[in-house]
């Protein structure tokens, strides 16, 4: 006889798969534009485009690490019959991207109204092992092989820099060479998340560019260096303690698969980084519907 405390927060999995498809649908119909859902020949579809994304979103939310185990996963639980092969759902995951893409910006919308305050930071991305950087070939056009002072190793891959909400949703993101310093993609991470107050860590002092963002009514807040005017004399505690949401969305990340990508196209790519990115905001957001104010997405498993 199986136990209650294993059982009695145990939700099916095509329970699961239609809490996902509920607000897919419904953020497809409202936001995706009509280029896309007529776009030619949709009416041949063996299944809608809300089907196939929802089918992304349920195989990382159950923790399937690639898209091949993915669809193995939904021909065996979800549709034994009428789903698409497996080389036609590569290709409509591709063309979905952008479709993905205004999903999880107008959701991430709903749930950050009146947000004014924005902590930015960036983590890697590896494509290879270290030992292969010389080697790799993978996107060549946008990897290249930088330093990560974090985890003191090189690696071959992309940075990507976030802007997250202190409640822990990600609003703007840029990916970008490792090689690049994280302060000059401050300016373009403000336009995009269009707060008023951004929280960085040392990396992001620099007066020109702070300067340039106050005239456009931004302030960035962040703590000294050591050999700055006043750095005794300020307690960057309370600061700190602000900033580490930033980390614990980037853990929560991480255990996504967000920084072990096997894309071969830069279409594959992006459309495997805004899928992390949705399922990790539906699930941070179903969390917080159940618990009030946290920042563990776990908790929000459908």
């Amino acid at each position: 006889m199986q136990s209650i405390k294993y059982t009695d927060n145990y939700t099916d999995t095509h329970t699961v798969f239609n809490q996902i498809l509920e607000i897919v649908v419904k953020l497809y119909k409202k936001y995706v534009p009509d280029t896309i859902k007529n776009r030619k020949n949709v009416d041949k579809l063996v299944q809608p485009d809300t089907v196939i994304i929802a089918c992304v979103l349920w195989g990382f939310m159950l923790g399937y690490n690639s898209q091949r185990a993915t669809y193995r996963a939904v021909r065996t639980v979800l549709f034994f019959t009428e789903f698409p092969s497996r080389t036609r759902y590569t290709r409509l995951c591709g063309s979905l991207t952008y479709a993905i893409k205004i999903i999880r910006f107008f959701f991430v919308k709903q749930k950050t109204e009146n947000v004014t305050t924005t902590i930015v930071d960036s983590f890697p991305s590896f494509f290879c092992k270290e030992i292969r950087n010389r080697r790799a070939k993978v996107l060549r056009s946008i990897a290249e092989i930088g330093y990560n002072s974090t985890k003191e190793m090189y690696y071959y891959g992309v940075k990507i820099s976030a802007a997250v909400t202190e409640t822990g949703f990600p609003v703007a993101y840029v990916v970008s060479s490792p090689k690049i310093h994280d302060i000059q993609l401050l300016e373009t991470l403000s336009d995009e998340a269009s707060v008023a107050h951004i929280l960085g860590d040392k990396g992001y002092i620099s007066s020109s560019i702070q300067g340039k963002l106050a005239q456009k009514g931004v302030t960035v807040t962040t703590p000294l260096r050591k050999n700055m005017k006043g750095a005794d004399k300020i307690d960057d505690t309370l600061l700190g303690k602000r900033r580490k949401k930033i980390e614990t969305v980037f853990s929560s990340l991480e255990r996504l698969g967000i920084q072990s990508f096997r894309s071969r196209s830069l279409l594959g790519f992006e459309s495997r980084l805004e899928s992390i990115l949705l399922v990790y905001c539906m699930m941070l957001n179903k969390a917080r519907e159940r618990f009030g104010n946290t920042l563990k997405y776990s908790l929000g498993c459908f």
